[in-house]
């Protein structure tokens, strides 16, 4: 096991990356990589070009998701766990799918008509009784009462057939429940006594003085089937949909299990090869970006300015001014971050990642592109970075100023560690020299 001079022996590592491979198709970027960074060290990662350093530190960062291997942080993966309420909330996404599949397979236009608007026609007051009592009916093709030019017709729950018209309402309801009932008849057996509920009130008064309209045999028989198929494809959409909105959640979910806000939630912030600023914003708005995720209430708290959203976003101001200060850029709070010159953009970032509170600190080559007195200014910022108890893991090609900060040094070449230890033992290793250092080791 590799050990750090700074780590107490039998301690466990601030970060653990353990036999991490990526692969990019048939390219292997990075082989069975092993790194421990104990609490309070900065650790370089270092090799040439395309030695898949960038490659590890996206992957540590949530960016890529790794072929194979963990990485831990405190000993917990840095990923998302599944608990009940992940499991109840996509088997809710689910039903909510499987319900607009289901209404979609049973003609939501007919479905609409024969569940709210038929009772706006009638006059009757929306309840949600009353719409499960007229889905019920729809679906099992009952006969209700419509309006067209004045006068009332007989039709059938989703206004497919029209049975008879009549002048007068009350006529047209007692012919209705006549009609339906001999529907029912048809549906439960002749002789039989037909269902209470398919009669609205007034049929006995009217039923002996009504002449049924000429219905064909087949209209009654179909009316009397119901809506079989309709049901059919009712249920099997609704069961359909659960399946894949469920699915499809959990998958989406399991997409994001691994992402970079949860690395960042986990305590791990970085910077980029490539300066990542908002030109156009102030240095201060840059790192308050970082610190968003620290104003609790979300859109709602902040559209009516609640006395909570008030005070977070205080203290954040307060929080991104003292890292400004200690990168030293505090002069520059209210300048354009892109007018900035390069190595004090390269501090912003610096400033931005520190502001977050998190333990570990990823620099992917921060002093590229500085002159000699900016990379010196950075080697001390970096010294002091870890001296505020912040760990640093850093890529750079600078070996002046890696073998002058670091506490160990992993050296890859094509994806594969190759060498591990302090930076006075790397520089001695052979493999080293041959792979990297080069007359300079």
């Amino acid at each position: 096991m590799k050990r750090n001079p700074i780590q107490p022996v039998g301690a466990s590592p601030l970060l653990d990356v353990d036999r991490l491979t990526v692969r990019f198709g048939g390219l292997v970027a990075v082989a069975d990589l092993d790194l421990d960074v104990a609490e309070g060290s900065i650790v370089s990662l270092i090799g040439p070009n395309g030695a898949g350093k960038t490659t590890a530190f996206n992957t540590i960062s949530g960016i890529y998701q790794p072929t194979t291997g963990t990485v831990r942080l405190r000993g917990r993966r840095l990923e998302r766990s599944f608990t009940a309420g992940t499991f109840w909330a996509a088997m809710l996404v689910g039903l909510f799918t499987g319900l607009l599949f289901a209404a979609a397979a049973v003609d939501i236009d007919r479905l609409w008509l024969a569940v709210v608007k038929r009772g706006m026609i009638t006059g009757e007051p929306f309840t949600l009784a009353g719409a499960a009592e007229r889905l019920r009916g729809y679906f099992r093709a009952e006969l209700a009462l419509d309006q067209m030019a004045g006068k009332w017709r007989v039709v059938s729950a989703d206004g497919n057939e029209v049975l008879a018209i009549r002048r007068d309402l009350g006529e047209a309801r007692a012919l209705r429940n006549s009609l339906q009932a001999a529907v029912t008849a048809r549906r439960t057996g002749p002789g039989t006594v037909p269902d209470t509920t398919d009669l609205t009130g007034g049929a006995e008064a009217h039923a002996d003085s009504l002449k049924l309209p000429p219905i064909k045999e087949e209209v009654y028989d179909r009316l009397a089937a119901g809506k079989r198929r309709i049901r059919v494809r009712g249920w099997t959409g609704l069961f359909a949909g659960w399946l894949l909105g469920t699915a499809g959640t959990i998958a989406v979910w399991q997409r994001g299990r691994r992402s970079p806000h949860v690395v960042a939630q986990a305590g791990i912030a970085r910077t980029f090869q490539n300066i990542r600023l908002f030109a156009n914003m102030t240095v201060l708005e840059n790192v308050l970006v970082g610190l968003d995720r620290t104003i609790p209430g979300g859109l709602p708290s902040m559209l009516f300015r609640t006395a909570a959203n008030r005070r977070a976003e205080a203290e954040a101001r307060r929080r991104a001014r003292e890292s400004l200060d200690f990168v030293g850029l505090s002069g520059e709070a209210n300048r354009i971050a892109g007018q900035l010159p390069y190595g004090d953009q390269r501090r912003l970032e610096i400033a931005r990642a520190l502001a977050t509170g998190s333990s570990l600190l990823l620099l992917d080559e921060p002093a590229a592109g500085m002159n000699p007195t900016e990379t010196e200014e950075l080697a001390r910022l970096v010294e002091r970075i870890r001296d505020q108890g912040v760990t640093v893991l850093l890529i750079e090609h600078h070996m002046n100023v890696v073998m002058r900060i670091s506490d160990r040094v992993a050296v890859l070449d094509h994806g594969v560690k190759i060498a591990e230890g302090t930076p006075a033992e790397v520089k001695r290793d052979e493999r080293v020299i041959a792979a990297y250092l080069g007359d300079e080791g």
